[in-house]
């Protein structure tokens, strides 16, 4: 069953990472990003990718107790994917079909339906202060080794730090700009960080201003320099909203800054409409240090940034916003919608995806600026399998991590 309402919502944007933990879906990704089985153990679809037909997992069980069928989960299934019609057809099978071809359909599974029967059950959840897991005693996979993870939310990243040295924490996220602390003051070593993929895309959002104004912030800034110096090279510099390793063309999105064309545009404003306020939120990682780069680079070209934190009037906004999807379409799509932009048209090929994004960041609304890993530094007792605690988009999958002086 899904979870009630008043517990953590698995579809909720900020839901990563602790969804994996008492979630699943009929299909999960690899380190590759190749569709495995989870609660599907097989799966096959007509020619034309209409029609597909999955056969659940045996023995099963959601967290109260009640069996996984097909009867109790097509439903859930069809209210998380409407535009789809889906249908037991066995006890154990499921059928989902759609008017257009579904090539894309297992990457839809791996990020939809997801259903409260993963190796922890919630016992407690404080939206934005705390939630704690319980080990599932009979989860299909087998016992998971921990008995509780508790989690605190909100913590800022430096209290997380301070809390693992002192011995409170065995798992903190780590900002980039900490990383070379994190690694020499608490005896970390490189195998103690964990990572996912580039999936957070730091970026200016513009709700409004001249043009002219937005192209000539958007060139003076030196993406390079903020990504050596600030951001210890985690991640990636881009000036795309979709990352490398998804759309296969951000590269095709220039990077370098062009002083001399954003000053001719700053120099054609009035005085006055060359000074803007630029905000972004505190508790976003590394937020502030470049907001304040963004300020110097902007002052070369001529303009003046104010770098004013929350502030709900400011001229542009430094956002932090984390993909949903390993589908490249949908994942566009969430990436406008979070930036105010409108919905891109669909996309039948990457060339039409590109051209959609290119779209998207014609006039400067949006100004991606680079595409970064969620960092995890785990204390030395911690210990995992073979397998990346970590999945591409950052949730946890913490079944098979253990502590030191307990049997795996």
């Amino acid at each position: 069953m899904l979870a009630a309402p008043a517990a953590l919502d698995p579809t909720a944007a900020n839901a990563a990472p602790l969804r994996s933990l008492a979630f699943e879906t009929l299909v999960r990704l690899d380190e590759a990003g190749a569709p495995q089985p989870c609660l599907a153990l097989s799966w096959q679809h007509d020619a034309a990718a209409r029609r597909w037909q999955f056969n659940l997992r045996p023995a099963v069980k959601f967290h109260d107790g009640s069996p996984l069928t097909a009867a109790v989960a097509a439903p859930l299934l069809q209210a998380a994917l409407p535009a789809m019609t889906i249908a037991a057809t066995g006890d154990t099978a499921i059928a989902i079909r759609a008017n257009r071809p579904l090539p894309d359909l297992l990457l839809d599974l791996a990020h939809n339906g997801w259903l409260d029967t993963g190796p922890f059950r919630q016992t407690a959840f404080e939206p934005g202060r705390r939630a704690t897991f319980a080990a599932n005693e009979d989860y299909w996979g087998g016992r998971p080794f921990l008995d509780v993870i508790d989690v605190q939310l909100g913590r800022a990243l430096r209290d997380q730090l301070a809390d693992l040295q002192l011995g409170k924490a065995d798992v903190v996220e780590v900002a980039p700009t900490d990383l070379r602390r994190a690694l020499g003051a608490t005896g970390l070593s490189l195998s103690s960080v964990w990572s996912s993929a580039p999936v957070s895309l730091i970026a200016l959002a513009f709700p409004g201003s001249d043009p002219r104004l937005r192209e000539a912030l958007a060139l003076s800034i030196d993406r390079a320099a903020m990504h050596t110096v600030l951001l210890q090279k985690q991640g990636e510099v881009s000036a795309a909203l979709l990352p490398q390793w998804i759309s296969g063309y951000a590269f095709a999105f220039p990077t370098a800054p062009d002083l001399p064309r954003a000053r001719a545009l700053a120099n054609a404003l009035p005085p006055a409409a060359r000074t803007l306020t630029l905000t972004y939120d505190p508790s976003l990682r590394v937020a502030r240090s470049l907001a304040e780069r963004v300020a110097v680079n902007a002052r070369d070209a001529g303009l003046a940034v104010q770098v004013s934190p929350q502030n709900p009037r400011a001229d542009v906004r430094l956002v932090e916003i984390r993909l949903a999807s390993l589908d490249p379409e949908q994942a566009l799509a969430g990436l406008a919608a979070a930036l105010g932009l409108e919905t891109p048209a669909a996309a039948a090929s990457p060339a039409a995806l590109y051209e959609s994004e290119r779209k998207l960041l014609d006039g400067y609304r949006a100004v991606p600026l680079f595409h970064l890993p969620v960092l995890y530094g785990a204390a030395s007792r911690v210990r995992v399998s073979a397998s990346s605690p970590i999945t591409h988009l950052g949730d946890w999958r913490f079944d098979n991590v253990w502590l030191s002086g307990t049997a795996p």
